[in-house]
């Protein structure tokens, strides 16, 4: 009785994950994001113009769990025909045989921007297509320095600056720097990885094979990161916080920095334009370069597609350099695209300058755990319950057993 509850949740759960129901010969289900839905939304009524045989079913996804659920959908053999996923999951499925290889759709190799090539580049087959690259910066609201004493056109460009602003910026119920510390994992890893490479660490080496989570350098950077929390510089709901929590934060000038995309910008004018918004290069230790997670979207066929053909259509339509220009929220992976007018705002001349410090994440297969178990370590540092180095030699030997 029991194995046959069992059966039934799991026949439930795999039947939710398709959303659309049995496939269509001719129907591509795509995934994406919900940031891209008004977006998505405008190519597709392009595409089904000029391709009047394959019918696309939109379906949105949303960021919190996506990635475990991505991966419980490659896994289950009822996937969707295109899925949106980060950069970073990409190499891990196909080292699983999760996904199939794209080279076949990718046009204008050399209009690429080289690393996001890289980045999903496994076994020298190509097994997402990149549309989306991006890596952040922080926002500060250049009033709130003025108030505080501070310069907003000298704002902190090393981590003993940084703290140092945060606390001046800490007054009359204002945080001085978010973090995150709760919400979809990548919006944590994404924010603290990059202090641990400016200080020499990582969670792994970059080929993937040697922990360094625990090692001195990681937590020394775990513990700048968490300190902003600890030391009451970061707002009290930090541990729930996820970088859209911290934006409506920024909005409602209740907070005076925190790590953003470029993405972030137009809400911000939009719900707040009263605010003078600064943009700094992300701080780094003092005699050392600044860093980043290049980060940024693909598109990946899953392996088990019902229609993959009629899929790498839509992908290959998507991949031209207006659509990928239209639908990214931040620069997109072509060069060519980066002409377009959105792109020559003077405020995103900062992530620009950003791009060439961006590092992609480690290229192991079991990626999304590793940072899983690294994301709970935050959590048990931010809780109270363990300091930096007990919580990161648990997530270490958690890690090793991923290896």
């Amino acid at each position: 009785m029991r194995k046959s509850l069992i059966r039934a949740g799991l026949a439930g759960i795999l039947s939710a994950l398709t959303l659309g129901g049995t496939a269509l010969a001719g129907e591509v289900v795509w995934w994406t994001p919900n940031f891209n839905e008004a977006r998505a939304r405008e190519l597709v009524a392009k595409f089904q113009e000029s391709h009047p045989g394959i019918t696309v079913n939109l379906q949105i996804t949303t960021t919190d769990g996506l990635p475990q659920r991505v991966l419980t959908a490659l896994q289950s053999g009822a996937a969707p025909d295109i899925i949106d996923v980060q950069h970073g999951w990409v190499t891990g499925y196909a080292q699983n045989d999760l996904v199939l290889p794209l080279d076949d759709v990718l046009k204008d190799r050399t209009d690429y921007v080289p690393a996001s090539l890289d980045y999903v580049t496994y076994d020298n087959k190509l097994w997402g297509m990149p549309y989306r690259i991006e890596s952040l910066a922080v926002l500060y609201n250049r009033k709130h320095f003025t108030e505080a004493g501070l310069d907003p056109a000298k704002p902190p460009q090393t981590w003993e600056e940084l703290q140092a602003a945060a606390k001046a910026l800490t007054r009359d119920g204002r945080s001085g720097f978010a973090i995150t510390g709760g919400g979809e994992v990548g919006n944590t890893i994404f924010r603290s990885m990059p202090f641990m490479w400016m200080n020499g660490g990582g969670i792994l080496s970059q080929d993937g094979t040697k922990v360094l989570v625990n090692s001195p350098e990681t937590v020394a950077a775990v513990q700048f990161y968490t300190d902003f929390y600890k030391n009451k510089l970061s707002p009290a709901s930090t541990l729930e916080n996820d970088g859209t929590a911290n934006r409506r934060l920024f909005i409602a000038e209740k907070v005076s920095m925190y790590q953003a995309g470029q993405f972030d910008v137009k809400s911000i004018q939009t719900e707040n334009p009263n605010i003078d918004i600064g943009v700094m290069i992300m701080p780094h230790p003092a005699g050392k370069d600044t860093a980043a997670v290049l980060g940024g979207w693909s598109f990946v066929v899953p392996k088990d597609a019902k229609n993959p053909d009629e899929a790498k259509v839509l992908v290959g339509f998507l991949s031209e350099a207006a659509n990928q220009g239209f639908l990214t929220d931040t620069f997109p992976a072509r060069l060519s695209a980066m002409d377009l007018p959105r792109f020559g705002d003077p405020i995103l001349q900062v992530y620009k300058q950003m791009l060439p410090f961006g590092r992609p994440v480690p290229n192991q297969r079991n990626w999304v755990q590793i940072s899983q178990a690294y994301f709970d370590g935050i959590q048990r540092i931010l809780l109270g319950d363990e300091d930096a180095q007990t919580a990161m030699d648990e997530a270490a030997e958690e890690i090793e057993g991923l290896l």
